[in-house]
Order: structure tokens, then sequence, then C-alpha cells
């Protein structure tokens, strides 16, 4: 993943923007894929067509928060097991959930990683 690296537990997500999110100051989007280690705009993702190519790697995070849009979508089937067959888990949430959780999560120091579209 390349992008902004942050010092170690440093990454907050700060708000939304209106065509992406706000991370340290800059704009990431359409998508944003972010771990306590780096944030990354990411072109071209949709929900119907992700796939685990699709997604850099996450600095060892064990949990993918991916935020949907305005509300809770499933992501595809081979996407979900993808990722579970390397060992990390999908929590799929509206997308200004996925970023509140990320925030919560990366201040108790947990592996995670949001992917929000």
């Amino acid at each position: 993943m390349s992008g902004l690296r942050f010092a170690a537990g440093r990454a907050r997500i700060e708000g939304r923007a209106a065509d992406g999110w706000v991370v340290d100051g800059r704009l990431y989007r359409p998508a944003l894929l972010i771990t306590a280690e780096r944030a990354e705009s990411l072109a071209g993702l949709q929900l119907e067509t992700l796939t685990r190519e699709a997604v850099p790697d996450l600095d060892g995070a064990d949990l993918l928060l991916l935020g949907s849009g305005p509300m809770l979508r499933r992501p595809p089937r081979p996407f979900t097991e993808a990722l579970r067959a390397r060992g990390v888990r999908i929590e799929p949430m509206d997308s200004a959930a996925a970023a509140r959780t990320f925030n919560v999560l990366v201040a108790e120091e947990r592996l995670v990683a949001a992917l929000i579209l």
C-alpha cells in the first residue's frame, strides 16, 4: 500500500467530504483503504465487483471493516471467502459506521483495516 504513512497507531479518519474521506487533512477518493500504519485512495472499486486482488496488503490486520456506502450491503461471497482463507475477517457496514468503528479499534491498538467505498 502506498500513500500517507502514520506513526504506529496514529491513523484516524477525520470526516467525510462530498466525494471522499479526510485522513490527516488529506482527501482520499473515491475509496479509502486505511490501516493503523497507512492510508491510500483506491480507484475503480465497486462493491459488486470486489476481488481479493483489488485490495492491497492490509499491514497484518486480521479484521477488515467494509464500508459499503450509505447503507449496509454485503460483498460478493468469493471476495469474503478469499479474505477468510488468508485469515482476515470482514465486517460489512455502512461507510459512516465503518469510519467510526475504525477510529475506535485503532485507538484500542487492534490490528484492523477499513475499506470504505
